[in-house]
């Protein structure tokens, strides 16, 4: 509400205290000047919030409004015209001040950037405004103080708090050559950080752009009832002339027309969407839109990839088991291939290498094939690393003791890597992953409330099978590549309609965008599930999938309830009104009250325990 309406909301207010004083005690004479007065002052701008309706052939709630109190005016009823005008601005008043309210989780959000920072030029340090940083600027950080860019730290060191991207509570250690994101508080340290990434384009900015744009994304049950609006509105009107035309009580039909206002049952759906993408900020889980969270209500599968999602994301190689008697070589050229990868089971190999006290070699071209492996030159070698598939792809054959070795582990879920040197399979890697605490509860939990579960993995048949089993999910899909996790997901989507894929990798992307609803883990720093999945988890915790579908049941249940409330609060209105139990002012005052309780109904959604 603008400080015009709200000026005049309070003059009004002083106007009838002022009229119903003169009229108990005073001057009753007075007393009608006051509420012409008051009309006058809060008519206009419901008449001109009607007319801009109109130009764009939009019958308004305010057209109503505007028509029921010309006419109270026009048959000398004063007070109802000052009634129904104040409780109607009261109302919109009170409408702006608790929708404020439902927001208030994503305010907080947007409040954590600081306003100016300390920028380091030619050895000085310089207060410049955030938004006047500039790409390459040395940014100074201070205990206690807010990261306000992405870049890599070029000096210094610190703890910093990351939980408002990661969901991580404990605090993390960042030091040069780390890459820290926009946002992140500095609990103990100082360092500087060069500036990569500003506003709108960091991590953090990208996320509060994607929050913003979720609240303009419309459930599919709001689309409808804006819809029914446009046209139930113009049918009051004519039902209303009807009535008059019938009854000859022009009173009865004025008031027919302000307590049918669809007011509460427009207001319904979207205050109930905005209170549920706030309590998910809130919560560290992110949805991209209101039509997101009333299909995630329906969801009837769920696909999940296992590395990172249903595990630890952190696999360790327990055993190297090579042919040559001094493998150590074979093992530092396979090693050094991985050195510019990205995956998680690249990690593990890179922190095996560290473990080793192996010096690794720069491959001169290295090239990854998403799903299977990596393939490189090290030192004029050609090698390559993958899985059984890569290997036989590339027609290259392993031996029986390897092959015997490979498959033990396996059957005890470890992902096995085998590496090939100029053309020959030199030996296996051993890797396990543990799985997550929470994984087996959270299947559980969705069995419970007969929701599907199935795993899409790149990994071996076996690993993936032995996992399933220790968490109860219902069917595995084994070495997938990423088309295969698409074509997979295309067909769980014709037998259950309603299916989500939940990962956290580059080659789950197309699985995701082909989901009905895509799921990232720990999203928040990864470009690619942000950009493609419609919710994101920022904390790696599978029980925050549970809160998701959580919120968006007890969203879709308060939207319903507001829905069935509205409808009900106009039914008995229009009852009172035909009976003559309910006269016009009686009934603005039950209208606008109705309008209250719905926005307040919602607000009770951020005090829900997920």
């Amino acid at each position: 509400m603008n400080r015009f309406k709200h000026m005049a909301l309070w003059i009004s207010t002083v106007l009838i205290l002022l009229a119903w004083i003169n009229q108990w005690f005073f001057m009753p004479s007075l007393f009608y000047p006051f509420l012409l007065i008051s009309t006058a002052i809060t008519l206009p701008p419901i008449a001109k919030n009607a007319l801009s309706a109109l130009r764009y052939k939009v019958a308004s709630i305010d057209l109503l409004v505007t028509i029921a109190v010309v006419g109270a005016l026009f048959i000398s009823e004063i007070w109802e015209a000052a009634a129904v005008t104040y409780l109607f601005t009261l109302g919109h008043y009170l409408e702006a001040k608790t929708l404020l309210k439902t927001r208030q989780a994503i305010s907080e959000l947007l409040d954590k950037l600081p306003v100016e920072v300390t920028v380091i030029k030619d050895d000085k340090q310089v207060k410049v405004a955030l938004d006047d940083l500039q790409l390459g600027d040395h940014v100074m950080v201070k205990t206690g103080e807010r990261v306000a860019v992405d870049g890599t730290i070029v000096k210094g060191f610190g703890y910093l708090d990351e939980s408002s991207l990661t969901g991580e509570p404990l605090d993390q250690q960042r030091m040069v050559g780390d890459f820290v994101y926009a946002s992140s508080l500095c609990t103990q340290g100082t360092f500087v950080v060069e500036t990569s990434v500003i506003g709108e384009d960091s991590v953090y900015g990208k996320i509060m752009t994607m929050i913003e744009e979720a609240q303009d994304k419309k459930a599919k049950t709001q689309k409808f009832i804006e819809t029914f609006a446009q046209y139930y509105t113009p049918s009051i009107i004519v039902l209303t002339i009807i009535v008059m035309l019938v009854t000859r009580n022009f009173e009865l039909a004025l008031t027919l027309l302000v307590i049918s206002c669809p007011g509460a049952l427009v207001i319904a759906t979207p205050v109930s969407i905005v209170a549920g993408i706030g309590l998910g900020a809130k919560n560290g889980i992110l949805f991209k839109g209101g039509d997101v969270i009333e299909r995630l209500s329906q969801v009837k599968a769920i696909a999940f990839d296992k590395t990172g999602t249903l595990t630890q994301g952190k696999p360790v190689v327990t055993e190297a088991f090579f042919m040559d008697e001094n493998p150590l070589n074979q093992i530092k050229l396979t090693l050094s291939a991985e050195l510019h990868s990205e995956h998680p089971l690249a990690t593990a190999l890179l922190a095996y290498a560290a473990k080793q006290n192996l010096e690794l070699i720069e491959p001169s071209s290295s090239s990854v094939s998403i799903g299977k492996g990596i393939e490189a030159v090290v030192d004029n070698h050609h090698v390559l690393l993958g899985n059984q598939r890569q290997m036989d792809v590339a027609e290259l054959i392993i031996s029986e003791s390897i092959q015997a070795l490979a498959k033990k582990h396996q059957l005890q879920g470890a992902t096995t890597i085998f590496a090939s040197v100029d053309h020959q399979v030199v030996g296996v890697y051993m890797i396990y992953d543990q799985l997550k605490e929470e994984a087996a509860s959270v299947v559980s939990w969705l069995h419970k409330h007969h929701i599907k579960t199935v795993m899409l993995t790149g990994d071996q048949t076996h690993a993936a099978n032995t996992i399933a089993a220790k968490i109860g999910i219902d069917d595995v899909v084994a070495q997938c590549l990423p088309e295969d996790k698409a074509n997979h997901m295309q067909k769980l989507k014709e037998q259950y309609k309603h299916v989500a894929m939940v990962g956290d990798g580059i080659n789950d992307a197309p699985a995701l965008a082909l989901s009905d609803f895509g799921v990232a883990m720990g999203g928040a720093t990864n470009h690619v599930a942000m950009e493609t999945a419609d919710i994101i988890l920022q904390k790696q915790d599978l029980q925050h999938l549970i809160a998701a579908i959580r919120i968006s049941k007890a969203t879709v249940k308060n939207m319903k309830i507001n829905i069935v409330f509205a409808i009900m609060v106009v039914t008995l209105l229009v009852i009172g009104v035909l009976s003559g139990h309910v006269f016009l002012a009686l009934g603005m005052l039950v209208h606008e009250l109705s309008v209250i309780a719905v926005i307040l109904l919602a607000i009770s959604l951020r005090y829900k325990k997920i």
